[in-house]
């Protein structure tokens, strides 16, 4: 008795090849959506270490804020930047890079930081740290990202209070 093996046939072939490329299409969407998310995850992270950063800060300073240029380099070169103002508060300078914040346009190799402090609360005192505005009470955020690094998503910021929100908003801050 002999065996006969049999072979694929080309349609066979096609289709199991075709399937592939449906699954891999689908699939390769869903896992940049998921990078794209944990690179806000992270940047959201790094936002929390600066905010515990400014509260050691504010904690050596009689409960003010730092006095910081908005990015640096700056138009106003006599302020120094977030990064050096909290030099001495983290042990690691990669807190200040956002991991979306790559490609040709890479604010943290211009600036030496991803993110922008907001200069209305230059040396404000913690609790005085609310603004007002046509009677209203605002609470700003400190700092968040300095560019939309996060597409559709949004952008990060960090508030007094140590939390860290999603926003499509800009942060507003002074010169």
């Amino acid at each position: 008795m002999t065996l006969r093996r049999r072979a694929f046939t080309l349609i066979e072939l096609l289709t199991v090849i075709s399937i592939l490329a449906l699954l891999i299409g689908v699939l390769l969407p869903a896992t940049a959506r998921a990078r794209q998310k944990a690179r806000m995850t992270e940047c959201m992270g790094q936002e929390r270490q600066l905010g515990i950063a400014v509260n050691g800060f504010a904690n050596d300073h009689d409960d003010a804020l730092p006095t910081c240029a908005r990015l640096y380099p700056t138009t106003t070169p006599t302020l120094p930047s977030l990064r050096q103002t909290l030099a001495d508060y983290l042990s690691d300078d990669a807190v200040f890079h956002c991991p979306a914040d790559n490609g040709r346009e890479c604010l943290f190799d211009d600036c030496g930081t991803s993110y922008e402090w907001n200069t209305f609360l230059n040396g404000k005192k913690i609790d005085r740290a609310t603004m007002r505005v046509a009677g209203l009470s605002i609470k700003a955020p400190m700092c968040g990202d300095a560019e939309a690094f996060h597409g559709k998503l949004g952008r990060n910021y960090l508030y007094l209070d140590g939390r860290v929100t999603q926003s499509l908003e800009l942060l507003f801050g002074g010169p």
